[in-house]
């Protein structure tokens, strides 16, 4: 991929994270159940939905953001000799990014689509995990304070588990979300955010500190002209 396919990429991920990021934010402090009815109990109002709102929040917000931090860390990669210039160019073409408002631009740019999403997620799974849990239709109840996502309680009957609002004590278990089974839901809800994380860092120490890697047409060219 050239240079432009990387930065018209990082753009549209960084932008899909960030919107999806930001209205599940918004839905979980009261704004809008949005997310909730697309993502958790149609049924449930929004208080039921907070929880399920973050555990989705977390996962898909993530995957998001690792395709995001992997394509911007190859574009600081491969191209650009100053920090400023290692940031993809978005929306303002031709930007001469040596100028004082410009490198400023960039700044906002990082902020906006690296510390934004990663504070976002760690929003989402600290929501998620306030969340009760139970084996649905049955007595089997586990309160948020006393239960991890990290890892999360059984079947013990072989039904469904269910992540659903704080408080809900011994209310039968017909409302929530089912939660991903066995390791997938640790996997989705805190190692892939921490791999997002950390891809994300290394793209920003990248921006920092890195050198541009010589393409393999420059090296072709070199070795022709010096033949």
């Amino acid at each position: 991929m050239n240079q432009k396919h990387l930065t018209l990429i990082w753009q549209w991920m960084s932008v899909a994270c960030l919107l999806f990021l930001l209205t599940s934010i918004v839905s979980i402090q009261g704004g809008s159940d949005f997310v909730g009815k697309l993502l958790g109990d149609k049924g449930a109002t929004l208080p039921d939905n907070r929880p399920a709102i973050g555990y989705f929040g977390a996962i898909v917000g993530s995957g998001l953001f690792l395709i995001a931090s992997f394509t911007l860390f190859l574009h600081a990669r491969r191209h650009g000799d100053r920090w400023h210039n290692r940031v993809p160019v978005l929306w303002l073409e031709g930007l001469d990014t040596f100028a004082w408002e410009a490198k400023f631009f960039q700044v906002v740019v990082i902020i906006l689509f690296l510390a934004l999403p990663a504070a976002a997620i760690v929003l989402c799974i600290a929501e998620a995990e306030r969340g009760d849990i139970c084996e649905l239709d049955t007595n089997h109840f586990y309160n948020g304070s006393d239960k991890t996502l990290f890892w999360p309680p059984r079947s013990i009957e072989g039904h469904q588990m269910r992540l659903r609002r704080e408080g809900s004590g011994n209310l039968p278990c017909t409302s929530g979300i089912e939660i991903f089974p066995s390791f997938l839901t640790p996997f989705l809800v805190y190692w892939l955010p921490a791999l997002s994380g950390c891809m994300a860092f290394m793209a920003f120490a990248k921006i920092l500190m890195g050198r541009p890697q010589k393409s393999v047409v420059d090296s072709k060219t070199f070795d022709d002209v010096s033949g």
